[in-house]
């Protein structure tokens, strides 16, 4: 259980490690809103992320969906960034996968926790 946390602890640090250097700084002033909200939605990743590792029951399941609803929201700014042609694509794809691998670590630490209820 532990090396889940800890795993999704530095996928996350990858992600944002990664967006960082890549990813926000290319979008363009325009944009800025974007940038805003992705950036916010990161950090509510790796908040939710500390707050499902430190509760239990029901307010860590609340959290766990607090998890996969940044998900959604930093998936639907990538797919956006991708349709208005802002960054390169290669990069969006990086950045997709990474965010896979950290929903697939959050589905299997939901599935688990649901399991042992």
């Amino acid at each position: 259980m532990k090396d889940r946390k800890y795993s999704l602890y530095n996928k996350i640090l990858e992600l944002d490690d990664y967006t960082s250097r890549y990813i926000i700084v290319s979008i363009p002033k325009v944009h800025n809103n974007i940038r805003i909200h992705f950036q916010d939605e990161i950090y509510n990743l790796k908040k939710n992320m500390f707050y499902a590792v430190y509760n239990k029951g029901n307010i860590k399941m609340k959290y766990l969906v607090e998890l996969q609803v940044n998900i959604s929201l930093i998936d639907m700014m990538l797919n956006q960034l991708r349709m208005y042609d802002i960054t390169k694509k290669h990069n969006i794809d990086v950045a997709i996968s990474k965010l896979s691998d950290i929903k697939n670590i959050i589905y299997g630490w939901k599935f688990n926790e649901e399991k042992e209820k």
